[in-house]
């Protein structure tokens, strides 16, 4: 991800780099119970670990993270361990300041823990806790100014709210931006809270709920992959949703549209998953596994790794996620509201047709089908991508500024 506005002036390159990266990947680091290892970038001389490791500490400890092992090559190493290394990339750029001191000074490190509270506060920034309809605590961000028109962001289900972060911030010049992590998923005290309903119909509602947690009247729904289905839902049910726009939707449409063989993996795997926690425990060694991480873009491993990083994080995501692609989303489609639907050929993920028939069976859809563009491109937040968007949501918001 590139650096937030808003980390400190002047401090170090590599310290603010490595307190951006850890902010980035707390959720993942406060997920495992286990402590991990992280070994520094390629290249980086074996002398310089012990002074990585005094400010990783600092970093850490300043961020109220548990703390992590340095290790040149650590043994076996495994899939988070790998994925979070990839992020932390520690020593790249960098590991000449920091190398040789005992502690380090000012001139190498700046002020450290001033850097970490600066890298905590830049987007996504801190969650706000609001209860969902069934009184599940829901992690849930923002960003813009409360009198803009609002933008409720939907991601996929499990992922960290990093994974939209990009988005965020495009959008938070001209909107008000909310979002929030699925119910259940993470930490709202010492741990995940109790999951209670898991059903499409309940995360649809957590999206209404959201809105009422920030006094939001009506809003603009953007869902993102699992996302889209939780958009779609919510808008068939409510006139709070004033429009909506789905990209590369991940869809349960039976057999009026076919599906990739990674939904019909991902699918299989969160069926297992799903039924007991002893699956989830047996899946869940296949995913420490380095190869779990094939396929998956370095940079944004450390965020789809979250929902695998323990047998009981895995068992709640077959229940979620599989409640969300197993749900017929055709009832959702006499939703009536303005739509832009979003998809492309390269999406090998979730198969465009599905959008294609999601498009062409709502009354006032525009269905966009780009050239080129995979799945986890959407969340790059690209500029002809925040162009479309930003196009969709001022020909549908203007008149109706009054209403948010």
């Amino acid at each position: 991800m590139t650096e937030p506005e808003g980390v400190a002036a002047g401090a170090n390159d590599a310290t603010r780099r490595l307190a951006t990266a850890l902010v980035d990947s707390a959720t993942l680091v406060r997920a495992v119970p286990e402590r991990l290892r992280v070994a520094p970038a390629e290249g980086v001389p074996p002398g310089s670990v012990p002074a990585l490791q005094r400010l990783l500490n600092r970093l850490t400890d300043a961020l109220e993270l548990p703390r992590l092992d340095v290790v040149p090559q650590p043994a076996r190493p495994w899939s988070v361990e790998i994925a979070l290394s990839r992020r932390l990339a520690l020593g790249s750029g960098g590991y000449d300041a920091v190398a040789g001191g005992a502690r380090p000074g000012p001139g190498a490190s700046g002020d450290v823990e001033g850097v970490a509270r600066s890298a905590s506060a830049a987007l996504p920034g801190r969650p706000v806790m609001v209860p969902a309809y069934d009184g599940t605590p829901l992690r849930c961000f923002t960003a813009g100014r409360e009198d803009r028109p609002a933008v409720a962001l939907v991601t996929a289900c499990g992922m960290p709210v990093g994974l939209v972060a990009r988005w965020m911030a495009a959008l938070s010049g001209s909107y008000r931006v909310v979002t929030w992590e699925s119910r259940g998923m993470f930490p709202t005290g010492t741990g995940p809270s109790a999951l209670a309903d898991h059903g499409l119909a309940a995360q649809a509602g957590d999206l209404l709920a959201v809105l009422d947690g920030f006094g939001i009247r009506r809003a603009h729904i953007m869902g993102l992959c699992g996302g889209a289905a939780i958009a779609l839902a919510a808008a068939s049910g409510s006139a709070r949703v004033m429009s909506m726009s789905l990209w590369h939707g991940d869809y349960e449409l039976g057999a009026a549209a076919p599906k990739t063989d990674h939904q019909r993996d991902v699918g299989s795997l969160l069926a297992r998953a799903s039924r007991n926690l002893e699956q989830a425990a047996g899946l869940h060694r296949l995913m420490r596994r380095p190869s779990a991480l094939n396929g998956m873009r370095p940079d944004l491993a450390h965020h789809l790794i979250h929902p695998y990083a323990t047998p009981g994080l895995l068992h709640r995501y077959g229940l979620l996620n599989g409640a969300i692609m197993s749900t017929d989303c055709r009832p959702f489609l006499a939703a009536g509201q303005p739509a832009l639907v979003v998809s492309s050929p390269q999406d090998t993920t979730a198969h465009p047709a599905g959008s294609e028939y999601v498009a062409t069976r709502l009354t006032r859809a525009d269905l966009r089908m780009l050239p080129d563009g995979d799945h986890l491109g959407a969340f790059d937040a690209g500029p002809e991508l925040v162009r479309l968007a930003e196009e969709f949501l001022h020909d549908v918001s203007a008149p109706h500024r009054k209403d948010t």
